[in-house]
């Protein structure tokens, strides 16, 4: 850890109440205030929610958005603004515990290099896991482990996990001030992130004692059309960049079967029009994006596996 105050970067869209408690917990923090800057990303929110941080949080910096930048970019503005080069990703619908930060940076000092993520439990079931960190499936998805498991205790273990979920992680600024990447926009971006720091030798490790509650999905929704969207490019972008060959081209194929799939569905009554749309626009998006992405992937995957990294 270096001298600077470590950032703690929240983006927030239309966060409402969640806001207001995420900042509160913040205040009770058990690690003094001039170790930890808050900085506050608003996402062009229409609903008010972080007008009155000046007058109720004076110690928080709000960086106010003329349009939504997305998750991704939307942390990456809000990195510019912290001193140190270690940030912290904190969802707005958090409610971090006393302890949360003082465990963090415990573990970020006992695993230099690495990237320390909290224990995420749901906000009105706190004995349930929402996640311990993320797990690569073999079909390119990422997944909550302990997702919907009751908590007794059988993750306090900690250790080596694939990826921290970005509701509540560590990560560190590239050599563009950058922590995730904006094409993500929103989902998949830290599942990304966490796969090009294991690429590097930057392993993701869990914290369990850094304790979250978080209210799930209160951002996009489960099944809105924007989730729909970005769950499906994100995840065969994120195996395109990423993942072996057989992976990077199977996670393409398996999007495009989804188009059909989706109409079928459709056709049948069993998805609403939108959804079936936002499938084959997560498709096109994603033939869009395969250009600069293969680019990326010699940068991020190719070129680091020749030097023996």
């Amino acid at each position: 850890m270096t001298a600077d105050p470590v950032g703690i970067l929240i983006v927030n869209y239309n966060g409402g109440p969640h806001l207001s408690a995420c900042l509160t917990a913040l205040e009770r923090q058990t690690v003094p205030r001039y170790r930890f800057e808050v900085i506050v990303l608003d996402n062009a929110s229409r609903d008010g929610s972080a007008d009155g941080i000046p007058t109720r949080f004076p110690w928080v910096r709000l960086v106010r958005s003329s349009e939504n930048l997305g998750f991704a970019e939307g942390n990456n503005v809000a990195a510019r603004y912290a001193h140190g080069d270690t940030v912290i990703l904190l969802n707005n619908d958090t409610i971090p515990d006393p302890y949360w930060l003082e465990e963090l940076l415990r573990a970020t000092a006992e695993h230099p290099g690495h990237t320390p993520a909290s224990k995420l439990v749901f906000a009105d079931r706190p004995d349930v896991m929402n996640s311990a960190g993320l797990c690569l499936l073999r079909d390119g998805r990422g997944m909550d482990a302990g997702f919907e498991l009751r908590d007794g205790g059988q993750f306090e273990a900690g250790g080596p996990v694939f990826a921290g979920c970005g509701a509540a992680v560590v990560l560190r600024k590239d050599a563009a001030g950058n922590v995730l990447d904006p094409d993500y926009f929103l989902y998949y971006e830290d599942l990304d992130a966490g796969w090009r720091n294991e690429l590097t030798g930057m392993h993701a490790v869990a914290a369990p004692r850094s304790l979250v509650r978080h209210v799930h999905g209160a951002a996009a929704g489960g099944e809105s059309p924007v989730f729909r969207f970005h769950v499906d490019r994100n995840r065969a972008l994120a195996s395109l960049r990423n993942a072996d060959a057989f992976l990077a081209v199977w996670a393409g194929f398996l999007l495009l079967a989804k188009v059909p799939q989706a109409f079928l569905r459709l056709a049948r009554g069993k998805v609403r029009r939108r959804n079936a749309v936002a499938v084959l626009g997560a498709f096109l998006s994603y033939l869009d994006r395969l250009p600069g992405t293969l680019v990326d992937r010699y940068l991020t995957r190719c070129w680091h596996v020749r030097r023996g990294g």
